[in-house]
């Protein structure tokens, strides 16, 4: 006769837990076949924190935007739209409860004498002692780059010839006009005086032009070409550092 030890009573013990485990799923299963399922979806509310510390990071200066070198001339734009852009910021961030904005009329009035120019991007300790005499934890920089690129563009579809009496392929030609903007956007911590928040954010449109309006759009101001792409860059910025919320799908099994 086989002795039978503990060993052997908990190896069949498992066994058998096992086999009922898939018993049960098997059952299940067929249960769920037999009666039919609907599997709907629905979006729900998914909060996401930001990406920088908002109990240090709640108040903010924000200092005139500078033109990179290589961004080109386009328009001639003006000098003031340095000052345009961290206006948008300004206004943008301000719409948070979350944060502190230093206005526009302080900052000028602080900024008095200074110009903010590309050296000032690398300059932290400067820009740590002039974030103290607003008032921050945090200033917030940043430069742009705004470009424009035309390329020669066909469009092929049918039209009805009236001579073939049937729809034949044709095509027209057209100038594409593309724009680009490169926004950086940089918080440099006043205390530490260390870059913490140093993003490029690109956004680009393109227009379609006959050879008549190409050369109207060369003198046409690009100011608000620039500004609209800026209004997108900063939505980006601004979503990144403050807590929101987003939907997400999920799947209901009924």
């Amino acid at each position: 006769m086989k002795k039978i030890t503990i060993h052997t009573i908990l190896r069949f013990l498992r066994l058998t837990n096992r086999r009922i485990t898939l018993y049960f799923l098997l059952m299940i299963t067929v249960s769920l076949c037999a009666c039919g399922t609907h599997v709907s979806r629905v979006s729900i509310p998914i909060k996401v924190q930001s990406e920088i510390d908002i109990d240090t990071y709640s108040k903010f200066a924000v200092l005139p935007f500078v033109s990179e070198e290589h961004s080109s001339k386009l328009g001639e734009l003006p000098v003031e739209i340095g000052d345009d852009i961290g206006e948008i910021l300004r206004s943008r961030l301000a719409r948070q409860e979350k944060f502190e904005i230093v206005n526009k009329q302080e900052t000028n009035r602080l900024m008095t004498g200074e110009e903010v120019n590309e050296e000032w991007l690398k300059d932290t300790e400067h820009l740590s002692e002039l974030g103290k005499y607003f008032e921050v934890k945090g200033i917030i920089v940043g430069s742009y780059r705004f470009i424009s690129d035309t390329q020669p563009r066909r469009y092929y579809g049918e039209r009805y010839s009236a001579r073939h009496q049937r729809y034949i392929m044709d095509y027209h030609d057209y100038l594409q006009k593309s724009y680009l903007l490169s926004l950086r956007v940089m918080i440099i911590d006043i205390d530490t005086k260390e870059t913490i928040w140093d993003e490029a954010y690109l956004q680009k449109t393109a227009e379609a032009h006959t050879l008549g309006s190409f050369v109207f759009s060369q003198m046409a101001p690009q100011e608000r070409t620039l500004k609209e792409l800026s209004k997108r860059a900063i939505a980006d910025f601004v979503r990144e550092i403050t807590p929101h919320y987003e939907q997400e799908d999920r799947f209901l099994i009924e």
